[in-house]
């Protein structure tokens, strides 16, 4: 199964706090919600994201703190990721290191907005004035669900703040084993 996804906003380096990773979940939530309601996982659908789980039937909801998640990469499918990313930003090409941030930190704050949180507020301080969705549709059970990494790096063209980027995340979900439960993604 392949999908692309696309995230425009602040990317932080170094330093993100946890409510940004949250900011990111949550503009990436209604496309993964709208993935899930499109074949072939609309099928699928009722049994995943069943919580509490069917007899007999896995889902992949997740309870952390009281909130419900649901990642479409899960160890229980036995599937993983490899990502892609289209990272256009004010800094010109090839300043990949010094300017706006390192690459390699806010590559590691954008998987963290793709997985389910390590807790139901991961450090966050305050609530946000709309309550979180539920269940919050996740790319990622875990962000070590990821097998492989790729990024390039464009210049944005148009008017930004410095830490803007427009993020286009290429996914192909892979199974480790053929299951019952995986068939049809």
């Amino acid at each position: 199964m392949e999908f692309r996804l696309i995230y425009e906003g602040p990317l932080h380096g170094q330093g993100a706090k946890s409510a940004h990773k949250w900011a990111i979940r949550r503009a990436l939530h209604p496309q993964l919600e709208r993935l899930w309601q499109s074949s072939p996982l609309r099928e699928a659908a009722p049994s995943l994201l069943a919580h509490p789980a069917r007899p007999g039937a896995v889902s992949v909801v997740v309870e952390k703190g009281g909130l419900l998640f649901a990642p479409l990469v899960t160890q229980r499918l036995k599937l993983y990721a490899e990502v892609s990313v289209l990272l256009f930003r004010r800094q010109a090409r090839g300043a990949l290191i010094t300017d706006g941030g390192d690459l390699d930190n806010r590559l590691k704050t954008l998987l963290d907005g793709l997985r389910v949180p390590h807790g139901s507020l991961e450090g966050r301080t305050e609530l946000p004035s709309e309550p979180d969705p539920s269940p919050m549709f996740c790319l990622l059970e875990d962000d070590s669900l990821v097998t492989k990494v790729t990024v390039e790096s464009e210049q944005l063209l148009r008017p930004a703040q410095p830490d803007e980027v427009v993020a286009i995340i290429g996914v192909h979900v892979k199974r480790t084993v053929l299951t019952p439960d995986n068939l049809a993604l």
